[in-house]
């Protein structure tokens, strides 16, 4: 990731949840606004193609992490994580990915707990057909 795409998505995680707004359930609208804020730099979610920097994450919950076919710029860490993605996974790597699979590539984190919710929420209701 260029050094400039890695600081723009850091600067944009912090301003992340100032904002988004707060509830108590996950808003899939409220998370794929978030999504296409900050994680559309690296992943994509369109039918065809993959992201720039990041796996399509179309189908992601169910899928094993590093398992997307079509992208080959997995970490090693992240392939020989044997993690399932799963709202809970995601969930818990999306808090702090390098912290939870040490040597992973992805650098986005996004801590606030409601943000967070959101665009898991969005990812979950992204189904392969």
């Amino acid at each position: 990731m260029s050094r400039f795409r890695h600081l723009f998505v850091v600067a944009l995680a912090t301003m992340v949840p100032a904002i988004c707004a707060a509830g108590s359930r996950p808003d899939i609208e409220n998370g794929k606004a978030t999504f296409n804020i900050t994680c559309s730099v690296c992943h994509s979610v369109q039918k065809t193609g993959g992201g720039i920097e990041g796996p399509n994450l179309i189908g992601v919950v169910g899928r094993p992490a590093g398992s997307q076919p079509d992208f080959t710029k997995y970490s090693m860490a992240l392939k020989a994580s044997k993690l399932t993605w799963s709202v809970q996974t995601l969930n818990k790597f999306l808090i702090n990915p390098g912290e939870m699979v040490p040597g992973t590539f992805m650098p986005m984190q996004i801590p606030d707990n409601k943000t967070r919710a959101d665009v898991v929420a969005f990812l979950a209701s992204l189904k392969k057909e």
